[in-house]
């Protein structure tokens, strides 16, 4: 019998008998102060099928990802149980966010700089996995220090992260949508650093006519198209 691993807010995780790992995507959202926020750690309760727009979606951009020969852990999805089977990493506890425009957390931190809605130059920034504080954002120097990630590793998630960020980005033009940030989470296997998690409603902010879509709308405008 599969044995659960990790019971997290959006997904649950259990370990196979073959050491591979499946996900089960809940229909739990994410926010703060009442508002739903995919960026944010505190539940504030379930959306019907929202679980399987998240399936449906990941499955997709990690299709894509492949298509350009960026590396993940995604086997193999099946919707009808809202689960997906991608091979076991050793994640880094970290996300690596992308930001085309000064959206959330980081208008929280610079607002008294930065107006939102100004564009940033594929600005990425790191955070920890770290929900008892707060998910802090840490430089890269920091990373090294704490030996972390190497600076060699850091290059690698910078790029890769850009990149997959550049392929979604024009994927969502494409259907009149356009990418506000992203954040992406990485592992390593056998010594491959490829991109795991998912690729979601949950892990992006994605805008049409200056407003923020929710993650199942999200999913069948791109779906749909």
């Amino acid at each position: 019998m599969p044995k659960m691993i990790v019971q997290g807010k959006t997904k649950d995780v259990f370990l196979q008998e073959n050491g591979r790992l499946r996900l089960y995507f809940k229909d739990t959202v994410t926010g703060r102060e009442g508002e739903i926020d995919p960026g944010a750690d505190e539940v504030l309760g379930e959306i019907g099928g929202k679980g399987n727009a998240s399936l449906r979606l990941s499955t997709y951009f990690f299709n894509l990802l492949h298509t350009f020969g960026l590396p993940t852990h995604f086997i193999s999805a099946h919707p009808e149980e809202n689960s997906m089977i991608v091979r076991r990493a050793n994640s880094f506890n970290l996300e690596v966010i992308c930001r085309e425009k000064a959206y959330g957390s980081f208008i929280r931190r610079y607002g008294h700089y930065v107006q939102e809605g100004t564009p940033l130059p594929s600005l990425v920034e790191f955070t920890l996995k770290d929900d008892a504080r707060g998910d802090p954002l840490i430089t890269e120097d920091a990373l090294i220090a704490l030996k972390i990630l190497s600076r060699e590793v850091i290059r690698f998630l910078k790029h890769t992260t850009r990149r997959a960020a550049s392929l979604i980005q024009s994927d969502l033009l494409r259907k009149g949508l356009e990418l506000i940030d992203i954040k992406l989470e990485f592992g390593e296997i056998d010594g491959q650093v490829i991109i795991i998690d998912e690729i979601s409603g949950d892990s992006m902010r994605v805008m049409k006519r200056n407003r923020i879509l929710a993650a199942k709308e999200l999913c069948n405008l791109i779906l749909e198209n």
